[in-house]
């Protein structure tokens, strides 16, 4: 049996938009599967803009420990000491600037004229100038810093704990003093330079 001209073309048109039907699904498929991907890339959740920063243990961002909001401690004055500055005298080189006055030759050329009435002139001047340089005329004496003066308090029972004992700290001269005035065992607050004396 043989279909009209115009039952073929229907068949045809209808086979071509079924094909283009079953294509779309994979297409949009295969874009699916590509975001996918793109996202999985990444090796967590992350909000757009944002920066991971590198951690390390408990506290520390980059290698760092975040100082204390407050570096302030107390406890109860135990002792105090003043180390003295120590100095010690040393010699060194006395350098000192010398100039000598020397004459160089300096070439001085002129021209004139073109083509064949071209002539050059050349005459010489001298140049006075001095030549510096430092060099060692003796010596010196001086005085170094062996040892640099410190003030420090040692503390009791810091931050109210019992077992903290005789914690020592460098403070500033003026604390230092402070904590002269005080009797042992009176309750003292400063902030210190650094642990230790």
């Amino acid at each position: 049996m043989t279909n009209p001209p115009d039952s073929s073309q229907s068949i045809r048109s209808v086979r071509t938009s079924t094909a283009r039907i079953r294509i779309r699904p994979v297409l949009a498929a295969v874009l699916l599967a590509a975001l996918l991907t793109a996202c999985g890339s990444s090796d967590g959740p992350s909000s757009p803009g944002s920066h991971a920063v590198p951690t390390g243990p408990a506290g520390v961002v980059d290698g760092t420990v975040p100082s204390p909001p407050d570096r302030t401690v107390s406890g109860l004055r135990d002792d105090t000491r003043h180390i003295t500055r120590r100095t010690t005298t040393g010699t060194r080189p006395r350098m000192v600037k010398r100039c000598t006055s020397r004459v160089r030759r300096v070439k001085h050329t002129s021209t004139s004229g073109t083509g064949r009435r071209k002539r050059t002139r050349t005459w010489y001047t001298n140049d006075s100038y001095k030549d510096c340089k430092k060099v060692q005329q003796g010596t010196t004496r001086y005085t170094r810093v062996v040892r640099r003066a410190r003030w420090c308090v040692e503390l009791d029972n810091v931050g109210g704990n019992s077992t903290k004992d005789d914690v020592w700290y460098e403070v500033e001269s003026d604390v230092y003093r402070k904590a002269t005035q005080l009797k042992e065992g009176a309750k003292l607050s400063f902030t210190p330079l650094r642990k230790g004396c």
